[in-house]
């Protein structure tokens, strides 16, 4: 009887062993699995079919799908083409750029930086590496457009930040919305904002500005 008991937990412990092996192999099979790729000519002719915009041109480059359209607009081609096609769901594809369609300039030969719109992996990176150059956590301004601002102010003065977003203009380059106030010597206060594009290197160039 106790033989029989010593055999039946042995096997019982085989047994779980084995179980428990294949539940490893399995979850080992589903972290190891391979990142879908896309088909890029088959997307790209998929791209060249869509009906909302004017679809001049479509190339695979640099790991990015580039797009030229007649029609951008504005914003949200990018996303609406990520969206739909799922670009960054690949593993072959990190960004998708949208192009003013320009015959001078073929996208095989044009600067992804003169991208007007993009979106994807490395949009990201230079979002995180953007904001921790140029953000000052104790105000949340952004230093190079406040540095700016000193430099085209008569006088001497106070900028004081109240309010600063910021959202990717392009690849290399972020759209600054800034609200402050100006404190002069005598104590007064004004009340202004500016739209500035600042890019990578921290030049600021203004969009608009008004009181």
């Amino acid at each position: 009887m106790k033989a029989f008991v010593i055999i039946l937990i042995a096997v019982i412990l085989f047994g779980g062993l084995i179980l428990l092996k294949i539940h490893l192999n399995g979850n080992a099979k589903k972290i190891g699995s391979p990142t879908k790729i896309a088909n890029i000519e088959s997307l790209e002719n998929s791209i060249r079919t869509d009906s909302l915009y004017t679809i001049k041109d479509v190339l695979y480059r640099d790991s990015g799908i580039l797009i030229a359209l007649d029609n951008p607009g504005k914003s949200g081609a990018e996303s609406y083409f990520d969206r739909k096609f799922k670009l960054n769901d690949y593993g072959n594809i990190n960004m998708v750029y949208i192009f003013q369609y320009d015959s001078a300039k073929p996208l095989n030969k044009v600067s992804l930086d003169d991208a007007v719109m993009a979106k994807g992996k490395k949009m990201g990176r230079f979002q995180q590496l953007w904001s921790a150059k140029y953000i000052d956590t104790t105000d949340g301004s952004c230093k190079p457009l406040v540095k700016y601002l000193r430099s085209t102010m008569k006088g001497t003065g106070i900028i004081q930040n109240e309010e600063t977003s910021y959202q990717p203009e392009s690849i290399n380059k972020m759209r600054v919305d800034c609200k402050y106030q100006v404190i002069d010597s005598l104590g007064r206060k004004t009340k202004a904002d500016i739209m500035a594009i600042v890019d990578t290197s921290g030049i600021v160039t203004p969009v608009d500005k008004g009181d």
